[in-house]
């Protein structure tokens, strides 16, 4: 997607940051007749959306407020799927939680009984049933769960739907566009600078991603998001072998020892695949995690790990060519939920950030709650626990 041209001279509403949840915002206040202009330093999609896996999960959601946005967006998402420009490969495919270990199976039925608590449609299915289910699966495998909800998406082509569609609605998109400064004036925003010009407007919205926190410095605010890393794998295109998303229960316990930055005793990195494969028939595997700033460089240790995790649950793959290997960054906070709305000393910079690895599932219930809030609309509980005011100094 090329450069959109110059920066608006000025807009109800300026969004920084054109990954999947900066464009739906973008579409969401642009089909309220909002006059939105989004900008981004790169090109669309070109950051934590460019190396993101193709799933978007329900059952790996542990936090009842996170289950709950990403129920609701999947249920947008549905929607989406039929009133944006272009396709996104949307699939409810269901995805398999899978254990090769009798300590892994407690952690999935201790994670269905969570679930099914909280009302999530998830079973348990023995080794068996879970083979017949992904064929691509080995012998050790004891058990798994089960949820149909779970989704595929191609994280790309979402990003694009997105942004295409709020063009032709009247969005200005402005790609290669670098942000240097937001004007201010007594707790109010009068505009944003720009390397291409001065937008006047009075709400800027921050859907900046792993560079959330310095744009928020910006104004004087301090935002704790970091970036987490993740490296990926891709392989050759091959015949259709499995529907569906491959969660290892090891994915789990990984997301839960390194998704809560600044914990000075988490280890520097854990391993804890997912798998899916694509409409083009390659399989991408995904992710490690790690603290490591702003490294986006693959290494060999990580693609050992992953790679051995793999054929530890598929090894019928074993003889499939891997063609890339990828790093991405994750934007997380320290309670691992995103934060969303307005910052309560310049009520007119709004927050979209934090999302960790969930940025894909939960970018429609986000713009819908922003549209909320800039509609002076009531949002819903959940909603209102993920404000910035939760981390206040009280």
């Amino acid at each position: 997607m090329s450069n959109n041209g110059e920066p608006s001279q000025s807009a109800d509403a300026v969004i920084i940051g054109g990954g999947v949840i900066g464009t739906a915002i973008a579409y969401f206040l642009t089909r309220t007749g909002a006059k939105v202009c989004l900008l981004e330093r790169h090109d669309i999609g070109a950051g934590t959306s460019s190396a993101a896996a193709a799933a978007a999960l329900l059952q790996t959601k542990t936090s009842a407020k996170k289950l709950a946005l990403a129920s609701k967006s999947l249920a947008l998402l549905d929607d989406l799927s039929e009133e944006l420009d272009h396709s996104f490969e949307y699939d409810h495919s269901g995805s398999l939680l899978v254990a090769n270990s009798e300590a892994e199976m407690d952690v999935v039925k201790n994670m269905v009984s969570t679930l099914q608590a909280l009302g999530l449609d998830v079973q348990l299915v023995d080794g068996d049933e879970a083979r017949a289910m992904m064929p691509v699966l080995g012998p050790t495998i004891l058990g798994a769960s089960f949820s149909p909800r779970d989704a595929t998406i191609n994280p790309l082509k979402l990003v694009t739907a997105y942004a295409d569609t709020a063009r032709r609605l009247g969005a200005n998109i402005c790609t290669f566009t670098e942000v240097t400064g937001i004007e201010t004036d007594a707790g109010h925003i009068l505009a944003v600078l720009t390397n291409k010009g001065r937008v006047y407007t009075d709400t800027v919205v921050n859907a900046a991603g792993v560079w959330a926190s310095q744009l928020a410095g910006l104004v004087g605010i301090d935002l704790p998001v970091a970036p987490l890393k993740g490296e990926l794998l891709v392989t050759e295109p091959m015949p259709p072998m499995m529907r569906g998303t491959l969660i290892a229960a090891k994915y789990l316990l990984s997301k839960a020892k390194l998704e809560q930055a600044g914990d000075d005793e988490v280890p520097k990195r854990s391993v804890g695949i997912t798998l899916v494969q694509v409409e083009r028939g390659n399989f991408i595997v995904g992710s490690t995690r790690e603290q490591a700033g702003f490294d986006r460089r693959s290494t060999y240790a990580g693609i050992c790990e992953e790679a051995w995790q793999l054929l530890d649950l598929a090894p019928c793959l074993g003889n499939i060519h891997l063609i890339r290997a990828y790093a991405g960054l994750r934007p997380i906070t320290p309670d691992g939920l995103p934060v969303i709305g307005r910052v309560p000393e310049l009520p007119g910079f709004i927050l979209a950030a934090g999302y960790g690895g969930d940025g894909l599932v939960l970018s429609a219930v986000t713009a819908e709650i922003i549209a909320a809030i800039l509609n002076d609309a009531a949002v819903s509980d959940t909603a209102e626990a993920l404000s910035y005011s939760r981390f206040a100094v009280h």
